[in-house]
């Protein structure tokens, strides 16, 4: 493998999805080198100009393609006297990291918990069960991954409520197409739980708290080797896909102290180290808030934000694993707002324009004032011109079917011809919405 020759030690950023992008322009920005691995190079975000591109064919698979790519890339940063600096930003390549951190010790820094504590950010349930234990603010949970009873389960929780898999595998998404259902009554949730448990026992049963996008918010730090936070952000989301149940497509800065001191005393108590997140929601019901999530370990979707809101918090955890002193920030701009070009798109066509929660002047609207984006960027054209391009070919091979006069179309929602399984795993899916009814996906 050639590697340019560096002049300083190289982040290695894995992954170049939208946060693995927003990492490498983070540091590039700066003077920092990067290389940036993944098994797509064709996506958006690797497109990038800030970052020298690998290959690695198995980046996704979870074999030991990766560990066998980093140590070829160590071995060559170390004849050029450096280390490289691991930055992750997804689950699996985290995981990887911390499984085979020992081996990975003579070429590389990087700030990770023990293995156990990021193992916590890794299975939900874990977490969720140290929620518990602790007392942290949680809707109220159950499992069914030892003894349980469905029946006091559907008398005791409060409606509605989630059942989901706390870690969906591929013969869940082939069965149900969705992450999550929500049911609204003791007999819905019986109903849904004798079709879903024969074919995923392991579930999650958990108090839905309704609301609307705008209700989800975060607290984003980056805790030093010792604990200390040497960053500490807040924001929240305005949109996100699926609607009500996904990952953010439009976002902005604001201050939050509960949300910061929060999240900081939190991921401290676990015992974290390193980069990590805490999502919350406002429960209508009590006015409080609860948490949704925690990451840790690995940067997240919308972190691109955090940077342009005032905290480069790549450069900071790059300076850090250097050994270099990185005086404390949180200071940040106010009502910045993060858009996801092509998922935002996608959500206001797939559910706000369709159900009415927004008209085509409050969708313009809603971009006004001081604002970044996932994929454009006008010192880093590429994404961009990726994203549009890969919109224009989706859209023209819909209307090629649309021309051809395609009959049968097949929706990933029917709504004729359904046996009665069928129509409770369509009526307490939440993801669904009038535009997927109405829109092929194919």
């Amino acid at each position: 493998m050639e590697l340019p020759r560096f002049d300083r030690p190289p982040a290695i950023v894995l992954g170049l999805g939208q946060n693995g992008l927003a990492t490498c322009r983070a540091l590039g920005r700066v003077g920092v080198p990067v290389i940036g691995i993944d098994n797509d190079l064709e996506q958006p975000g690797a497109k990038t100009r800030y970052c020298h591109k690998v290959h690695c064919p198995e980046f996704t698979s979870g074999g030991d393609g990766l560990i066998e790519t980093l140590a070829t890339i160590g071995r060559e940063l170390e004849r050029q006297g450096h280390k490289g600096i691991l930055l992750p930003s997804g689950d699996l390549n985290v995981q990887m990291v911390s499984r085979r951190r020992e081996e990975l010790d003579p070429w590389f820094l990087y700030r990770l918990p023990s293995k156990e504590v990021l193992e916590l950010f890794l299975d939900k349930k874990s977490f969720y069960k140290i929620a518990i234990e602790r007392d942290y603010p949680l809707p109220k949970t159950y499992f069914t991954d030892e003894a349980h009873d469905i029946d006091s389960i559907a008398r005791e929780i409060q409606y509605p409520c989630l059942i989901k898999p706390y870690q969906p595998t591929a013969i869940w998404r082939e069965t149900f197409d969705t992450r999550l259902f929500l049911a609204d009554s003791p007999d819905t949730l019986r109903r849904l739980y004798d079709i879903i448990f024969p074919v995923h026992q392991d579930l999650i049963i958990q108090e839905y708290m309704t609301g609307d996008d705008a209700d989800v918010f975060w607290g984003v730090t980056y805790l030093g080797a010792d604990q200390k936070p040497l960053a500490v952000w807040s924001g929240r989301k305005l949109r996100m896909y699926p609607r009500g149940f996904g990952t953010a497509t439009l976002a902005e800065s604001r201050h939050d102290p509960w949300a910061a001191a929060e999240t900081v005393r939190i991921l401290q108590d676990v015992g974290h180290v390193g980069y990590g997140v805490v999502e919350y929601k406002n429960d209508r019901r009590d006015g409080k808030p609860k948490i949704t999530e925690a990451t840790g370990g690995r940067t997240w979707f919308p972190h691109g934000i955090v940077t342009r809101s005032g905290i480069n918090l790549p450069f900071i955890w790059y300076r850090e694993l250097l050994g270099e002193t990185v005086e404390p920030q949180t200071v940040f701009e106010d009502g910045i707002k993060w858009i996801h070009e092509e998922r935002d798109l996608k959500t206001v066509m797939l559910y706000f324009l369709p159900e009415g929660r927004l008209t085509y002047l409050e969708w313009l609207r809603s971009y006004s004032g001081r604002r970044t984006y996932a994929y454009s960027a006008w010192d880093d054209p590429g994404p961009i011109l990726k994203s549009a391009s890969r919109i224009l070919e989706a859209g023209m091979s819909r209307l090629k079917r649309i021309g051809g006069g395609r009959q049968g179309e097949r929706n990933r929602v029917e709504t004729t011809g359904r046996k009665k399984k069928d129509d409770i795993l369509l009526e307490t899916d939440p993801t669904v919405g009038k535009g997927l009814r109405r829109i092929s996906l194919d």
